[in-house]
């Protein structure tokens, strides 16, 4: 009797010492974290991956991602419906048609994918995504068939803003703070888009201070006297223009496109640069994965 006790007693106790020992070892285990891929489903996985190509690739917002001299990238949207694409081209004269189309560009895309459709997608998950550094916002154009997304890197703004801080107040007409005024920028009515000129847009975009200045200085401010200089500017682009049919990938990835006014352009040189970086970045790594990671550290 005593013995059945005993062997009952410890039988209990060995029951106790091996779920303390389930429970040690449990607690013990790494909490499994959620990763961006248990945030998206396969469906949404697929129409991302070309809406962040569309902005980062094609519009090359990627170098306000990642590098250092391209503080804002704005993107032109367009949101017409096929049957009013369809009406635009029939307007077109024979002539305009051919020019419109000699250098034919063609973008590889999922199939039914367009970008106007996808920014509305986004707007629904992005609570899912949430950005301390970077803006990804929506700006209403003046044509209604057009819209803006905006891309902004807020430190890198701040800083072009401070560094070039007399032509933004002179500009705008008051004091600021640079770090207050670019967290306004996404604000409705915000008074960062208003009297701007072409020239702060340039610093703004990533074009340099000698490119900004003398397209601003050639289009919109110089005197009579300067008409011949300015007409006979010799103009250069930072990208080779593309033709044919194109997937925009790593691997292929372009520099940003904007007018330079020198054949030796130390903004072009930067970003060369910057493209080498990235593209090491990106070597064997998921592209959405990593694009989004970076988006919301």
């Amino acid at each position: 009797m005593i013995v059945s006790k005993f062997y009952y007693i410890f039988c209990q106790f060995n029951k106790l010492s091996i779920l303390f020992i389930v429970l040690l070892f449990s607690a013990c285990q790494p909490t499994k974290k959620s990763t961006l891929s248990d945030k998206t489903s396969h469906d949404e996985r697929e129409w991302l991956t070309q809406f962040f190509s569309d902005i980062m690739l094609f519009e090359h917002g990627i170098y306000t991602l990642w590098g250092a001299h391209k503080p804002i990238t704005l993107i032109a949207v367009d949101n017409y419906s096929e049957e009013e694409i369809k009406a635009l081209y029939e307007s077109l004269s024979e002539e305009e048609k051919q020019e419109a189309f000699k250098d034919g560009l063609s973008v590889d895309v999922i199939e039914g994918y367009k970008l106007s459709e996808a920014w509305e997608k986004w707007e629904q998950i992005s609570p899912r995504f949430p950005m301390k550094r970077f803006m990804l916002f929506k700006q209403e154009g003046q044509d209604p068939h057009t819209f803006f997304i905006v891309f902004v890197d807020i430190l890198k703004t701040a800083v072009i803003i401070q560094n070039n801080y007399e032509a933004f107040q002179k500009a705008l007409g008051f004091d600021f703070h640079p770090m207050e005024l670019t967290l306004q920028i996404n604000q409705k009515g915000s008074v960062f888009w208003k009297n701007l000129n072409s020239y702060l847009y340039g610093l703004l975009f990533g074009f340099g201070k000698t490119n900004s200045q003398i397209f601003h200085w050639r289009y919109f401010d110089h005197p009579k006297s300067c008409d011949e200089l300015c007409n006979n500017i010799k103009t250069h682009f930072s990208n080779e223009q593309l033709r044919g049919h194109i997937k925009f990938t790593i691997d292929n990835l372009q520099l940003p496109s904007f007018v330079s006014y020198n054949e030796i352009d130390p903004v072009v040189n930067i970003y060369k640069k910057e493209r080498v970086a990235i593209k090491a970045i990106y070597k064997d790594k998921n592209f959405l994965d990593l694009t989004l990671q970076k988006l919301t550290e």
